[in-house]
């Protein structure tokens, strides 16, 4: 009769004097053992290295990133530093005017505006200039144009509100748009578009289209304390 193959491996260990030693093993855990170890042992060695690849990676996303981080943090800086410096410059502004007093200002000019305390006509300064003036009419709008030219000295950014005013036949309207009534007849000059212009800026400003065949616009032009920094007419344009 055959005998089925054993499933086990004996192994028999001499120790003299003393009787041998049988020890049994699976010969189906031994080859698990002698696949599973070196299996086991590849796999680690594959995600150890993937480990430290990916991580290398990212170090080095990181610190390319770090200069732009930087770069971004500083320009942040500069401007928070030039904005403060503008709100300095204009607060000492304002408190030189409180203590001087208010100026007279042509009525003609302001009539529309509440001026604030100390306020001061600068016109004569140039310190902006408005060129390029030109309206354009559609079939209910209105659009006026000019460049703001900054005519400061030394790189020095112009800051201030814009206000426009639009005339014809006894109507008027604003640009930004605004509205007067008995118990508010003044506009504040801080409601204007505001602006920072380092050379130039174009302008745009919409209207409704008016109903009589001309118009007039007004431009004016405040610094952030108040001081009217440049005042022009122009028209009249033919509405068609």
């Amino acid at each position: 009769m055959i005998q089925k193959p054993s499933k086990e491996l004996t192994l028999i260990v001499y120790n003299t004097p003393k009787p041998p030693k049988y020890i049994k093993l699976n010969k189906g855990l031994l080859k698990l053992l002698v696949f599973a170890i070196p299996f086991l042992l590849i796999v680690s060695l594959l995600f150890s290295f993937t480990t430290s690849v990916v991580m290398k990676r990212k170090l080095e996303q990181a610190k390319s990133k770090e200069p732009r981080i930087i770069t971004s943090l500083k320009e942040d800086k500069a401007k928070l530093e030039s904005e403060l410096a503008q709100l300095k410059a204009v607060n000492t502004e304002l408190t030189n005017k409180i203590s001087q007093g208010s100026s007279s200002a042509p009525a003609s000019a302001l009539a529309l505006f509440s001026t604030p305390v100390g306020y001061e006509d600068v016109t004569e300064l140039e310190k902006a200039k408005l060129e390029n003036m030109s309206a354009n009419f559609k079939q209910k709008k209105a659009e006026f144009r000019f460049d703001l030219l900054n005519n400061l000295d030394n790189d020095e950014k112009l800051a201030g509100y814009i206000s426009i005013v639009q005339f014809s036949d006894n109507q008027m309207s604003f640009h930004p748009q605004r509205s007067l009534s008995l118990e508010n007849n003044k506009l504040d000059f801080s409601k204007g578009e505001s602006f920072v212009v380092s050379r130039f800026r174009p302008v745009i400003a919409e209207f409704e289209k008016p109903s009589g065949l001309s118009v007039w616009y007004k431009v004016f032009i405040f610094s952030r304390s108040g001081d009217l920094i440049s005042y022009k007419v122009a028209g009249p344009y033919q509405v068609n």
